[in-house]
């Protein structure tokens, strides 16, 4: 069975053994016992302000970018739902254009002058005016004689019922 590679450093590749280094470019293991510094009362503070300020600023933009997605869906919200209105006005419209287009011709059918003197003619038992039937009337002379009825306001109406008294 063939050894166990732990580090490629030790072995090369074949068959060839194991090479072997001197002590001094053996490499070293790094220990866990690390230096500690002490840290002062100051400088912990100051840190956790600082990192404070980072998680307050990271979720005033969280809360930032949330608010302007919801505020552009509430938008398109609004937009669409005005669209389904214009859609509806439009249907609607197009219905009464063409109920209007049918009124149209059925008042069309219905005003036929020829159609209308024969139903005078035939149900009302009506016929056309002769010469003596008919009545003519000067419209020039009662056009200059209209007044016009001007209504007066209530301090004129005062006005005029003392100037009625003194005269």
């Amino acid at each position: 069975m063939p050894a166990r590679k732990i580090n490629n450093m030790y072995y090369e590749n074949g068959s060839a053994a194991r090479k072997i280094l001197p002590k001094e470019e053996l490499p070293r293991r790094k220990t866990n016992t690390a230096v500690r510094r002490p840290v002062s009362r100051k400088n912990e503070i100051k840190r956790q302000q600082e990192q404070r300020r980072k998680n307050a600023s990271m979720v005033a933009f969280i809360l930032c970018a949330f608010a302007m997605s919801v505020t552009i869906i509430y938008r398109y919200s609004l937009i669409n739902e005005k669209n389904l209105e214009v859609q509806k006005l439009i249907n609607n419209l197009e219905i009464v254009a063409s109920e209007a287009a049918t009124s149209q011709i059925a008042v069309d059918q219905n005003t036929d002058l020829n159609a209308i003197e024969a139903y005078a003619k035939q149900q009302l038992g009506m016929k056309k005016a002769d010469g003596s039937q008919t009545v003519y009337i000067d419209t020039s002379e009662s056009i200059n004689k209209i007044q016009v009825n001007q209504e007066t306001t209530f301090m004129e109406k005062i006005i005029n019922y003392i100037k009625g008294i003194f005269l």
